[in-house]
């Protein structure tokens, strides 16, 4: 009697072929799920579109190939799915330092009777940018030289962190009527932190630290969108501009 062999390796590579299209299907319809609630941010929303982002990386889906030629919406979509909620992306940090002079005179202001004293105060100096209001208009598709440009806004300097915790102080210098320590009221204090976070400033514009977050913001951004685009396009680098 003759036996018929059953076709094993063609039916497990449809199997697969049915699985990955069945896979597909579910992030297309997932996709325009949260695409019909653009305003509600929710952490529903949240999840499924991380789930997205990293079944895309781990399985390279190509989302549209537009007959072949990409376009900005295979590489817009899959970045803001998984970065465009981090708007406050930290792309340089400065540390700075500043020393000024205390003082707790006495009447008159004599230094017999005043004491006088040192401090220095270190700061810390975020710079930000905000991905999340990247725009169709931000991405730049060449396809000959397979070059994907983003535009991103310039750094923006947050507000100056003094850390307190730090500061140093000298040893106190008085005269022989003056207190043993000086003794600041609050008025005097926030005048001092203002004249700290002043210098602070003059200090970023004097080292020109912006142009320097800048150049870093361009570095990060792209580090950082180059996974993204490499799992939608290997073969795409990233070019980060302002």
């Amino acid at each position: 009697m003759t036996t018929i062999e059953k076709p094993v390796a063609k039916t497990h590579v449809l199997r697969k072929l049915v699985t990955l299209i069945l896979l597909f299907a579910v992030i297309l319809v997932s996709i325009l799920v949260i695409r019909s609630f653009p305003d509600k941010e929710s952490e529903f929303v949240d999840t499924v579109a991380g789930e997205i982002a990293q079944e895309m990386a781990e399985n390279q889906i190509v989302l549209s190939r537009k007959g072949g030629r990409r376009t900005v919406a295979d590489f817009k979509d899959p970045i803001l799915l998984a970065h465009g909620k981090d708007a406050r992306l930290i792309v340089y940090t400065a540390g700075l330092s500043e020393v000024v002079s205390l003082a707790d005179e006495g009447l008159g202001g004599f230094k017999w009777n005043s004491t006088y004293q040192e401090a220095k105060y270190f700061g810390q100096a975020e710079y930000t940018v905000d991905l999340s209001q990247l725009s169709e208009e931000d991405f730049i598709v060449n396809n000959e030289q397979k070059i994907l440009t983003v535009r991103i806004p310039y750094a923006v300097l947050s507000p100056i962190n003094i850390l307190n915790d730090r500061t140093q102080f000298k040893d106190p210098e008085k005269g022989w009527l003056g207190p043993k320590e000086v003794k600041m009221t609050s008025e005097n204090l926030n005048r001092i932190m203002l004249e700290i976070e002043e210098k602070m400033k003059a200090q970023l514009i004097d080292e020109n630290i912006m142009a320097k977050a800048n150049e870093e913001a361009k570095i990060v951004v792209a580090e950082l969108l180059t996974a993204t685009i490499q799992a939608v396009d290997p073969e795409f680098t990233v070019v980060v501009v302002f």
